[in-house]
């Protein structure tokens, strides 16, 4: 049976538990029943053992093989966050060409992913293309694409490998934040809590 890929369940019965059987007839069948259980048994992943309803685990699946990986403990956890938050306090170049806006649609259960394109004047301020300078609150210029995706690689492989303009228009930072991003969103949206663009 392991040539096909599928679950095979088999339920028997441990004659050979009970009273002696007295026909020679049965006692083949005994033998036989016997062996079989054992044949199953010993391809099986798992065996488990009914007695009066209560399950006795025999055989269990293989354990991984590997050695279990070393996890950070919570001191090592909180070091990271502040790095985290340290990380996201330093001063950053905005793309002149344009910045992604991401957001969840929890109804819809997916990432959405919004290409706004800007300008940047002679003072050195990030304006959209109508010249007005940007600012992070208040309603944000019409989108010149728009991505959705339900998981973190879907988003960007339609961003990265599929739009005809990603490689002129994202720099290669740019698109290292926005995986970041997709993949903090991805988190909030699978846990089903709010999620805020870095």
């Amino acid at each position: 049976i392991t040539q096909w890929n599928a679950t095979f369940v088999f339920v028997t019965n441990e004659i050979g538990s009970g009273l002696h059987a007295e026909s020679n007839a049965s006692r083949k069948f005994v033998d036989a029943q016997g062996w079989f259980n054992q044949h199953v048994a010993s391809q099986a992943r798992m065996v488990v053992h009914m007695v009066a309803g209560v399950p006795n685990v025999i055989k269990e699946p293989p354990a991984e093989r590997r050695n279990p990986l070393r996890a950070p403990n919570s001191q090592q956890l909180n070091e990271r966050q502040v790095l985290d938050t340290f990380l996201s306090s330093r001063g950053l170049t905005m793309d002149s060409k344009g910045y992604f806006i991401m957001k969840l649609d929890h109804d819809k259960g997916v990432i959405r992913a919004t290409y706004h394109s800007c300008i940047v004047n002679d003072k050195g301020e990030v304006c959209d293309l109508n010249g007005n300078k940007l600012k992070c609150s208040g309603k944000s210029p019409d989108p010149m694409s728009t991505f959705e995706g339900r998981t973190a690689k879907e988003l960007t492989v339609k961003i990265f490998e599929r739009w005809e303009h990603a490689e002129e228009l994202v720099s290669v930072g740019h698109a290292a934040y926005i995986g970041r991003e997709a993949q903090k969103a991805e988190h909030c949206l699978f846990a089903g809590v709010f999620y805020q663009q870095d």
